[in-house]
């Protein structure tokens, strides 16, 4: 018997709408811009949500288009409009080769772009308008803010169970299986229910508490419910859209609604009685306690965490490393500018700039400095880790700098600390250096597991610690199943 035939797609950015730089085309196409079997192609190998979509023996799952850039400002109307004008023009042309008869999606859940606070439902109603009423199964990051809209559009609806994420490609496999029991015919619907909780990405880890406990306690009643599968999205704070918060999806059989709703509901209610407030040690305090520490310490630079769409080139940890002499550590910033200078001067060479801070305001003051050239790369790696293993992710130029007791890896584009290549593509082992300052608020655990001691700070910037100082237009609503 012919599996049936159903389409890949993939449309995937965390939208800090805080973030000065924007998710133009460029974005995208220094990260993933591709269709046809050039999916297949970018991603074999991986482990991906979309190469789990297509490990599917029981469908015949074909790459149409997929689409992804880091997490960053919001992307222009004209970048959206492109984006979907591609992707439905490239579904449109497989749809009438042989109609799908189901669509199997890798989404963010958190994207947004200028005039479309809710990216995820659009492009529901855009793909809905090309291949109909076929069901759809959709897989969202752990930190997605899924919306009513966009969950009612979908049968299927699920999130990474991991963060840092390591469950990529699992979370596509099972997406794949459920979707193949709906074109089997089991009537599988996703029930939502958000708490209007806004938290700290620190607060979120599911290694720990309170995330580790809610999980456990929703799959428990999951399962006794007879529901296929729970997932939480604890969201994305740094997002100011009405649909922000925690959410909860449960699938179940369509009989099961009920058991769904009380599910979702009571997970909402164990969600409402946890604690997810942190504080964190100042720039000052954090690097003193570093210093004094044996290492490998990482300095988390919580509030310009790459991974939530902070422009990487914040200076406080930077800053106050060298003020208080630090005799071994290493400092990753993004500066296009003092990249490509320091590339033209070539290794052996000094340059004396000003060194980052120049995306915004809220990432500290540039530092100046005389620095000597330590080395210079075009900053590719390909990755062993465990976040899109197999993947090759681009720095841009790259180079090293000296100065004092500090190494200073300059990137041509901010780039997340997910990888442990991040500092060995550039010829340094974390293993051996005292001080890692990792621009990042959990997923830079699983680039280096050997530190010794882990520090997180609330520095200045657009993922802050504390989530109530950024300056909000909208509140987050409560959605009851």
């Amino acid at each position: 018997m012919t599996p049936p035939r159903v389409a890949v797609l993939g449309l995937w950015h965390e939208t800090n709408t805080y973030g000065p730089n924007p998710a133009d085309l460029a974005a995208f196409e220094a990260f993933e811009l591709v269709d046809g079997e050039d999916v297949r192609r970018h991603h074999h190998g991986d482990r991906s949500v979309i190469s789990g979509f297509l490990a599917a023996t029981e469908l015949d799952p074909v790459p149409v288009y997929s689409a992804g850039a880091w997490p960053c400002g919001p992307a222009p109307a004209a970048t959206l409009a492109t984006l979907l004008d591609r992707l439905t023009a490239a579904l449109a042309a497989d749809a009438a080769d042989a109609p799908f008869a189901g669509v199997l999606l890798n989404l963010h859940g958190a994207m947004v772009a200028e005039g479309t606070p809710d990216v995820e439902a659009l492009l529901l109603r855009r793909v809905r308008a090309i291949v109909g009423a076929v069901p759809v199964a959709a897989v969202l990051d752990l930190h997605a803010n899924p919306s009513p809209e966009f969950v009612g559009a979908c049968e299927v609806v699920l999130a990474y169970d991991t963060y840092p994420h390591v469950d990529m490609w699992e979370r596509g496999r099972e997406a794949a299986a459920l979707l193949a029991e709906v074109l089997g015919g089991r009537a599988l619907r996703t029930t939502l229910a958000k708490a209007p909780l806004l938290t700290c990405p620190l607060a979120q880890s599911t290694d720990a508490e309170p995330m580790r406990g809610l999980l456990e306690r929703a799959r428990a009643r999951a399962a006794a419910a007879g529901c296929a599968r729970v997932s939480l999205t604890p969201g994305f704070a740094y997002s100011d859209v009405e649909r922000a918060g925690i959410g909860v999806l449960v699938v179940a059989d369509a009989h099961l609604a009920a058991e769904a709703a009380r599910v979702a509901n009571e997970t909402v209610a164990d969600v409402e009685a946890q604690d997810f407030a942190v504080e964190r040690p100042d720039v000052g305090a954090a690097v003193r306690e570093a210093l004094a520490t044996p290492g490998p310490v990482v300095l988390a630079d919580v509030a310009d965490n790459i991974g939530g769409g902070s422009p990487g080139d914040g200076t406080a940890l930077l800053a106050e490393l060298l003020a208080q002499g630090a005799p071994d550590a290493v400092v990753v910033i993004a500066d296009a500018e003092v990249a490509r200078a320091a590339a033209g001067i070539g290794p052996g060479g000094t340059i004396t700039a000003a060194l980052g801070a120049k995306a915004d305001a809220r990432h500290g003051s540039p530092v100046e400095m005389t620095a000597e050239i330590v080395g210079v790369t075009d900053g590719a790696y390909t990755t062993a880790g465990s976040w899109m293993t197999g993947q090759t992710f681009q720095m841009g130029t790259t180079v090293v700098l000296r100065t004092a007791g500090l190494r200073i890896v300059v990137t041509e584009r901010a780039t997340p600390p997910f990888h442990r290549e991040h500092l060995t593509s550039v010829g340094i082992d974390p293993a051996t250096v005292a001080v890692i300052v990792a621009k990042g608020a959990v997923a830079w655990r699983s680039a280096f597991p050997d530190a010794a001691h882990a520090i997180e700070v609330a520095t200045p910037g657009v993922c802050p610690v504390d989530v109530t100082t950024l300056p909000r237009t909208t509140a987050p609503a409560r959605v009851v199943a």
